[in-house]
């Protein structure tokens, strides 16, 4: 598996646990728990998403020998 497809399935599982788990919380009467869940996933989905985006800047700075 390539890393572009591992990236994807790692962030659509990060999505799909935050969902899960906030519908839980929130039908148990967690609602602030639910929302720090959203955030906390939102934040690990954002990191991962500037890491990426940091290793593409570096390989276009590479390819065209951007001092």
């Amino acid at each position: 598996m390539s890393l572009e497809l591992h990236v994807l399935f790692q962030i659509a599982i990060v999505g799909i646990a935050a969902a899960i788990l906030a519908s839980v919380l929130k039908t148990a009467g967690r609602d602030e728990i639910a929302s720090l869940v959203t955030i906390t996933a939102f934040v690990l989905v954002t990191a991962v998403v500037v890491t990426n985006i940091s290793q593409l800047f570096l390989q276009i700075k590479e390819v065209f020998s951007i001092q």
